[in-house]
């Protein structure tokens, strides 16, 4: 009997253990791709499409025009002109006459200041010897102020064109004086200014040693600088009153020069 119940135990032992391995042998491997479900999932490369952005379509417009500011023009006179200067008009006399030809009067006198300058446009505008324009180159032998300006433009008033040329003495009076004659020609519309400073400053040919006076190129570049600035004289424009004739004071005229009609070119009447 007790033999029975030991053959029993071993057989029920031996029948659990069977069953453990059957069950062992029956279960799936876990992928270690997925330890959730146990299959493996197939490898997938990952692909990025660029999609274009989207954006709101370009209208097509057309900027307006820049606006510049016109430059300062006035008509080109009408009759005869003139010109008042210093030493630096005097060594372009000659070259003025040639490129104006309406030019009836010159006057230049070296060292001449606004002072004097002034005085004489005031005894020749009494006397009708201006002309339809009139040509002012002062300002290299000392200050010319805003004061001086406005006393010169209140003796022009009437005339039609008024051409200021500025200067390229010392540096410190040039630009004091450069100043005053740009800002005083935006106060009368019968002004207009002829930059020789910028027209000369990259050029030293234009000039003699001394900087100020002129070489023949400078006087030939400064010359018609002017005469483009003044315009041509139209075609039934007053010629100039009667034949000219020519005054000078010192050697060949090293003091002075005054180009005009007869009588007009008292040397004493010119300081």
């Amino acid at each position: 009997m007790r033999k029975l119940a030991i053959s029993v135990a071993f057989l029920a032992m031996l029948l659990a253990g069977c069953a453990d391995t059957a069950t062992q042998g029956t279960q799936p491997e876990e992928s270690a791709a997925d330890t959730t479900t146990g299959i493996t999932q197939p490898e997938t490369t990952a692909r990025t499409v660029a999609v274009p952005e989207k954006t709101a379509p370009v209208e097509k417009t057309t900027a307006p025009a820049e606006k510049t500011a016109a430059p300062a023009t006035v008509a080109p006179a009408a009759g005869w002109v003139s010109a008042i200067g210093d030493s630096v008009m005097l060594g372009a006399v000659e070259a003025l006459l040639r490129e104006v030809p309406n030019l009836a009067l010159v006057d230049a006198r070296g060292s001449r200041q606004a002072p004097a300058a002034i005085d004489l446009l005031r005894q020749r505008r009494a006397a009708d010897q201006l002309g339809d324009g009139v040509i002012v180159h002062i300002g290299n032998n000392g200050p010319f102020t805003d004061e001086q300006f406005d006393e010169m433009m209140q003796t022009l008033a009437d005339i039609p064109k008024v051409l200021i040329v500025n200067v390229t003495g010392p540096p410190v009076l040039k630009a004091q004086n450069n100043a005053v004659l740009a800002n005083g020609v935006q106060r009368y519309p019968n002004a207009v200014l002829v930059d020789w400073s910028s027209a000369s400053a990259n050029d030293p040919e234009f000039f003699a040693e001394d900087g100020l006076h002129l070489s023949l190129k400078g006087i030939q570049a400064y010359a018609s600088l002017i005469a483009a600035s003044l315009g041509s004289p139209e075609e039934d424009s007053v010629g100039p009153p009667g034949p000219l004739e020519t005054i000078t004071s010192g050697e060949d005229g090293a003091f002075g020069k005054c180009v005009g009609p007869s009588s007009w070119c008292d040397d004493t009447a010119t300081p």
